[in-house]
């Protein structure tokens, strides 16, 4: 028997949904918020089970480690992964995890390419060839259901989230040689964007921004510097630090970008968003930066977030080493707030901290 099915048991609706996009077209995949339906399930089913998407609080702190013990405890079950999902990870949780059973341990918001790729390796390194649904299809086959046009007329979030997923593989396949982007380094900015604006979202709930405009902007973070592609190699990889004249050039990545991803109409938020991050990322909230002949009062709410993000990695990528480093990043932020970002950008870091140091430490 093939195992291809992925279960997942979290109590939160909305993870829910969100995790079952990510993976609906790799498995079959079976969402549970109540545990005791979940775990009645995988006794019933463990021999399709690939692994086990567990969240840690199910309700309350450390519940979902009682499901893990009852897991790892009964011989039935004892062999399937279990990888631990949750909000607030800590050192003590990531310990129990480890002393449990755990193989993994995932800290939300999850960026679906990076949880698609940890997850394809464990189920990989736990079950034999040829057993699990990975391998049998071609790795680029997609289902009927899953295929989407390249500019529908409509989309639903969930349809844009997986649209963006695909060209983010794209993207990423096309820049594998090309030094000016590195796809590490925008991977890493779509995690700390999404944490961001989850964290507006939290901040800010009677705003514009929603939860799955959070998770729109956080993948649309990763095509902000697209425009790189459309510039000569020597002026794309010199950034800042180049002749005046290749400098300029190299500042139209903004605008070619721009104009690349634009796309006139509401039904796809996630290429609006991509444009608008593209051509507003290096612009500070005091009017530096460039574009230069932008008014930074228009900056839109998600070029702010990934422009926040940037010097988040920027700050990290300095002090990284130092025993202190989240707390310096945090500190230079605060100097930076009102001219660099803006004063609710920080406030918004200051939200998302406790997230944003486990997600920085994990690096």
């Amino acid at each position: 028997m093939i195992r291809d099915t992925l279960l997942i048991i979290d109590d939160s609706e909305l993870d829910l949904a969100i995790l079952n996009e990510i993976f609906k077209g790799m498995f079959k995949v079976e969402c549970f918020s109540d545990a005791g339906r979940g775990t009645a399930y995988l006794r019933q089913n463990k021999d399709r089970i690939c692994v086990v998407l567990l969240d840690i609080c199910l309700r309350e702190r450390g519940a979902g480690f009682t499901v893990l013990h009852e897991l790892q405890g009964n011989a039935v079950t004892a062999s399937l992964p279990v990888v631990l999902i949750t909000t607030d990870a800590n050192e003590k949780d990531v310990r129990a995890s480890v002393k449990e059973g755990a193989v993994d341990f995932l800290v939300k918001p999850v960026n679906p390419h990076t949880v698609q790729e940890r997850v394809s390796a464990i189920i990989r390194t736990v079950w034999p060839p040829k057993s699990t649904v990975l391998d049998c299809r071609k790795e680029d086959e997609v289902s009927p259901e899953a295929a989407v046009q390249m500019f529908p007329s409509e989309v639903t979030a969930e349809e844009a989230l997986a649209l963006g997923r695909r060209w983010i593989k794209k993207l990423e396949d096309f820049c594998q040689f090309h030094p000016a982007l590195n796809m590490e380094r925008q991977r890493r900015l779509s995690e700390v964007t999404t944490l961001l604006a989850r964290a507006y979202v939290r901040r800010f709930p009677d705003r514009e921004l929603t939860e799955s405009d959070a998770l729109l902007i956080g993948q649309a973070a990763m095509f902000c510097d697209v425009g790189l592609l459309a510039l000569p190699e020597k002026v794309a990889s010199g950034g800042e630090d180049q002749e005046e004249s290749d400098v300029s050039l190299y500042r139209r990545h903004t605008r070619l970008g721009s104009e690349l991803l634009k796309y006139q109409g509401e039904n796809m938020p996630l290429l609006r968003y991509a444009s608008d991050i593209a051509l507003w990322h290096h612009k500070n909230a005091d009017g530096s930066g460039y574009p230069m002949d932008l008014n930074a009062a228009s900056i839109p709410i998600s070029a702010q977030l990934v422009h926040t993000a940037l010097c988040i990695l920027d700050h990290f990528h300095y002090y990284r080493g130092c025993a202190d480093s989240v707390e310096r990043v945090f500190h230079n932020l605060k100097e930076q707030a009102g001219f660099v970002i803006a004063s609710q950008m920080y406030e918004v870091s200051v939200e998302g901290k406790e997230q944003l140091a486990i997600l920085l430490r994990s690096w």
